[in-house]
């Protein structure tokens, strides 16, 4: 076949696809371009505010780079620490992450999502090329993380007329290397598409991925192994060096690399069979089960899932955990403690300040986690698995009570794991000003806001299971409410509107009212997605 027809019907493919995946790939890109626009500001108010202080006597630069626990999370701050370097420090490991989960998430929806909900096998059926289906999905994610990468150079450019130490080309090199992680991450995760049986299959895989990179990244700082960066692309950002060296060489390379991955990728798309992959088959067994209703059933095919958030969950929290001794002695410094304050409650002690936003971060983990088991239940309508179960006699009503039952087990389970984990880790550490009693409670206590969010997540599968995205939106402002929100000066309102960061101290007296309202929250959302699920149709019947 010629090269015509391989590819008939891109234009049209091209144009569905940006259409089907505009409004998440805005709620990823809108927080993300927001945040990276707040960080210079913030650096300049913070931490050179004082005309006589420059970057190369800043004491709180100084703690900066010699905590091991910043170094840890964000990598070697670069001399002399310049407010262009510490975005591309600090601010960047944010973009950075969020944009390969961007890339990894969109890709294994588009490319294996639609191949197992026949959505492929339609676009074949119709005439188009046997490569527009791979390639359409690729591009139009590549398009996505471009958007981003033009928005985030041409603002940083914007940011250097108004702050000398930032300059032009520092802003559009780290607007380079955004392009190149999220191209890179894409082709990853096409390779991982190919290589699983199924989305479900692929998705874990493809974020273990991402796990495993950013360790990489995280041995070749810690063992100071330049070459070791080449094999992450979370380490890229160090070989280009934004506001440093700016250097366009590793650019190339990598975009080269990226190129390679997507061919890869198309390599083994071209050579696998439709629905197939190359991985061993784990969806069945020999082994018999003995299964004693839907929840036995729901619980046995819910393990592996469980457990692998549960390790994940696990190492999140004692890295962060073996973070705290550091982390507290740099903010000690006045400059860090004005910083954080722009990102919790002034009032706060600077162990509660500390311990908010390490939670924070790790409840936000966790509410992905038991939102998409809340979602489940979404996911096996679509594929025809509950209208096989309501077949053999179980009732729709009891399907979602289940479903949102193990939601929660599920969540409980993991705030009581990063709680238990972080508390041994922190004790350690630091004892001092209820620090181990505030790392176990600071977690547990957030249960609430987990409910909010998974009655948040049932209301939408009751109500427009298709629109399940709207539940990302929710966690993704809920983040940024809690971590970026304080940097932009948005009300305390603004940043209360959140499913994050409400939670019990053990020092002064308890504020129930807001653990009341995300409690009632979920009830209701629970309440309202029950309703609308016994009274709808299923999806695709």
């Amino acid at each position: 076949m010629s090269t015509h027809d391989e590819l008939r019907g891109m234009s049209r493919a091209l144009r569905l696809t940006a259409r089907r995946l505009r409004l998440q790939a805005l709620a990823w890109i809108l927080p993300l371009w927001l945040g990276m626009a707040s960080f210079a500001p913030a650096y300049q108010d913070a931490y050179f505010a004082d005309a006589g202080v420059v970057a190369a006597n800043n004491p709180v630069v100084e703690a900066l780079r010699a905590s091991p626990g910043t170094r840890l999370l964000y990598g070697e701050l670069p001399y002399p620490g310049t407010i262009g370097q510490l975005v591309q420090w600090e601010g960047a490991t944010y973009l950075l992450v969020c944009t390969a989960l961007m890339a990894v998430l969109l890709t294994c929806r588009l490319l294996r999502g639609d191949e197992d909900e026949g959505l492929t096998e339609l676009l074949r059926d119709t005439g188009t090329g046997r490569w527009v289906p791979f390639l359409a999905p690729v591009l139009v994610i590549w398009t996505a993380v471009a958007v981003l990468t033009v928005l985030v150079g041409a603002t940083l450019a914007v940011e250097a007329q108004e702050y000398e130490a930032l300059t032009v080309s520092g802003g559009w090199a780290l607007a380079g290397v955004t392009a190149i992680v999220g191209w890179g991450f894409a082709g990853l995760a096409a390779v991982v598409c190919q290589l699983a049986r199924s989305a479900a299959g692929a998705r874990p895989l493809a974020l273990a991925c991402v796990g495993v990179v950013f360790m990489l990244r995280v041995a070749a700082d810690q063992w100071e192994v330049t070459w070791l960066r080449w094999l992450t692309p979370l380490g890229w950002r160090d070989l280009v060096a934004p506001y440093t060296d700016d250097d366009p060489v590793p650019l190339a390379v990598c975009t080269a690399i990226c190129g390679a991955l997507v061919a890869t990728a198309g390599t083994l798309y071209a050579h696998r069979e439709y629905a197939d992959g190359y991985l061993p088959d784990r969806s069945t067994s020999a082994r018999r089960w003995h299964v004693r209703g839907y929840a036995d059933l729901l619980g046995r095919l819910s393990v592996r899932t469980t457990l692998a958030w549960m390790a994940a969950v696990a190492c999140f929290s004692a890295l962060f955990g073996s973070t705290t001794e550091g982390i507290l002695d740099m903010m000690r410094d006045e400059r860090i403690a004005e910083y954080v304050n722009m990102l919790v409650q002034a009032g706060a002690d600077m162990m509660e300040q500390f311990m908010s936003l390490m939670t924070v971060m790790l409840v936000l983990l966790i509410a992905v986690a038991a939102t998409g088991q809340a979602g489940r239940l979404a996911a096996d309508e679509g594929v025809g698995l509950v209208e096989a179960e309501a077949a053999v006699g179980v009732p729709r009503w009891r399907l979602f009570l289940m479903q949102a039952a193990s939601a929660v087990v599920v969540g409980t389970i993991l705030l009581v794991l990063c709680g238990a984990v972080l508390a041994a880790v922190t004790a350690t550490q630091v004892t001092e000003d209820h620090a181990v009693e505030r790392a176990f409670v600071f977690t547990v206590s957030q249960l609430p806001g987990l409910l909010a969010a998974i009655g948040i997540a049932l209301a939408v599968v009751g109500v427009a299971p298709r629109r399940f995205g709207i539940v990302w939106a929710v966690i993704a402002w809920s983040a940024f409410a809690r971590l970026l929100a304080g940097m932009m000066d948005l009300p305390q309102w603004a940043q209360d509107l959140s499913v994050l960061g409400h939670y019990l101290d053990v020092v002064g007296d308890p504020d129930w009212v807001p653990l009341a309202v995300q409690t009632a929250v979920g009830a209701v959302g629970t309440a309202v997605g029950l309703m609308a699920y016994r009274r709808r149709d299923l999806v695709g019947t």
